[in-house]
């Protein structure tokens, strides 16, 4: 669940770039935190401050991994995950959420504005980027809202498997979250997505490997299901 194969660290290591590098500056977040809440949130500013970063900014993964989520009541539904290099906002209703300590590069959105509009060379990428955002977002609205798990699961197998490829060890996919997390991420419970786990195993479609560790050994049955 990514928005852009596009990686901004690259982007902005072109030499033409060096003044727009310069403007970020570094932040480093421990694993757990919330750094950035619903601006309707009060309450989270109020009871954990020192965990929401106060301003609207644009920034970009620089190491660690991140997470963009809604929340309902006790019910949490994820967007995506950032991997170094992707690019997001604070100034959205999402919260953002570190699971694995994390350096983010951070430019308050005035400033991030006015490079877009004299910065050409970076305007382009960006476009990309902001359209795979779109892209992204309706279809994981469309699974959460109109697809089953089963659906969702298999749909989250395939673009973990298109995220390795050119990789080594091609099919081979690792999910990114504790049994728990995954859970909340496709909006069900732990249960069913060890027991989905299982079925697709038993069925020749995935192979078990390790903890967390599986290779996809039938694609093509895995797409079946998406439709």
């Amino acid at each position: 669940m990514k928005f852009s194969n596009i990686n901004l660290l690259d982007e902005l290591a072109r030499p033409e770039l060096a003044l727009l590098l310069s403007a970020f500056h570094e932040r480093r977040y421990a694993r757990q935190a919330i750094i950035f809440a619903p601006q309707y949130d009060d309450d989270l500013a109020e009871q954990e401050p020192d965990k929401k970063q106060e301003g609207n900014f644009v920034f970009i993964v620089k190491s660690g991994l991140v997470r963009i989520y809604l929340s309902y009541g006790d019910r949490e539904f994820t967007i995506a995950f950032l991997k170094p290099g992707d690019l997001y906002v604070s100034h959205s209703n999402a919260f953002v959420q570190v699971l694995e300590d994390a350096v983010l590069l951070l430019l308050d959105t005035p400033t991030f504005n006015r490079c877009m509009m004299t910065i050409p060379e970076f305007t382009v990428p960006i476009v990309r980027v902001l359209g795979g955002m779109l892209k992204s977002c309706f279809s994981i609205i469309d699974g959460l809202a109109l697809r089953d798990v089963t659906v969702r699961l298999a749909r989250m197998l395939i673009d973990l498997a298109h995220e390795n490829e050119g990789n080594a060890q091609k099919g081979l996919i690792r999910l990114p979250l504790s049994g728990e997390m995954l859970a909340q991420t496709l909006g069900t419970s732990r249960q069913t997505i060890s027991t989905l786990l299982t079925d697709f195993t038993r069925l020749g479609i995935l192979q078990k490997e390790q903890r967390g560790l599986y290779r996809i050994l039938d694609e093509t049955r895995l797409r079946e299901l998406l439709h």
